[in-house]
């Protein structure tokens, strides 16, 4: 077992009777911390998919500082394998093999919004990089390999595609101010392109098969919504229908182009696309893997059922 979770480069842990993840609950912006600079390097620990933050610190980058270094030497941790694997922060132990694998949680960890491939101690870190743990359960979407927790990271990395059947405003202004820099204009008709920005309405999505293919859990690990009839609807990771939406925000690699990720923002109307851009903050965002907004607030995903 040990091997086959070090091959998706999961770190171990959990705590024994995990409560179910409830991850709609509002967002709330990490209590310290901020997005590092060139020489810092940025550290968040948190559970249930950011519902509670545990941990939030920048710190000095140094050469020689790798992910597992950088949590040792700033939280309480528990290894096992050598050393090699994380089980436990702060108390949290993992609870794989001790309880139904319904109810088994663990710590996953992203950088710069990437799903970690590697243990802890194998992932060097450079200046500029956030880190970000979580604690959840398996069955709660235990791959996702695509987060918004570091933003505008990774999508500040490059000048982004912006590909939408129709402009919206104030789409710039937010760009500018969140450090992006949207060069090339495309058409939903033009086709999928390699990465970038993606927003349309819900109907629009429906209609656009390359983006249902988005959207599907073929890529993003789990469907966090089904855009049909004009309408979005929250889904769990097992399926069950949620709450409705006025728009979403979700990221999605693609695995042909891993460097270059997809921003999928989509809205009911193109007033809740206008709407929803300036709530898309580095401190809105901050340990969030997406983000919805139901009856006009802004909720972390995925969503926890009921």
């Amino acid at each position: 077992m040990a091997s086959a979770l070090a091959g998706l480069g999961f770190a171990l842990v959990v705590l024994s009777g995990c409560a179910s993840v409830h991850s709609s609950d509002a967002v709330e912006a990490a209590p310290a911390g901020h997005p590092p600079g060139p020489a810092e390097v940025r550290l968040v620990v948190s559970r249930d998919f950011g519902a509670k933050v545990m941990r939030d610190l920048v710190v000095p980058a140094d050469d020689d500082l790798d992910v597992l270094r950088l949590l040792a030497e700033h939280a309480d941790v528990e290894t096992e394998y050598g050393g090699g694997f994380i089980d436990g922060i702060d108390g949290l132990q993992s609870s794989f093999g001790a309880v139904s694998s319904a109810d088994a949680a663990d710590w996953f960890y992203w950088v710069d919004g990437t799903l970690a491939d590697v243990g802890a101690a194998d992932w060097r870190l450079r200046g500029g990089e956030t880190v970000w743990w979580d604690y959840h359960r398996w069955a709660d979407a235990a791959v996702v390999p695509a987060a918004l927790h570091a933003f505008p990271r990774p999508y500040a990395a490059r000048p982004l595609a912006f590909t939408a059947a129709a402009d919206v405003a104030g789409v710039d202004e937010w760009a500018s101010a969140a450090g992006l820099d949207l060069e090339t204009r495309r058409g939903l008709e033009d086709g999928e392109p390699v990465g970038g920005l993606v927003m349309a309405t819900a109907a629009e999505a429906a209609a656009t098969p390359w983006i249902a293919q988005l959207l599907g859990n073929a890529r993003s690990g789990i469907e966090f919504v089904s855009a049909v009839a004009g309408s979005l609807t929250l889904l769990s990771s097992d399926g069950e229908t949620g709450p409705a939406a006025s728009a979403i925000a979700q990221p999605v690699t693609d695995p042909d182009h891993p460097s270059r990720p997809f921003l999928v923002v989509l809205g009911v109307s193109r007033a809740d696309l206008v709407d929803v851009l300036p709530r898309l903050t580095a401190e809105s965002l901050s340990a969030t893997v997406a983000v919805a907004v139901v009856d006009g607030e802004l909720v972390r995903l995925p969503w926890g059922g009921p």
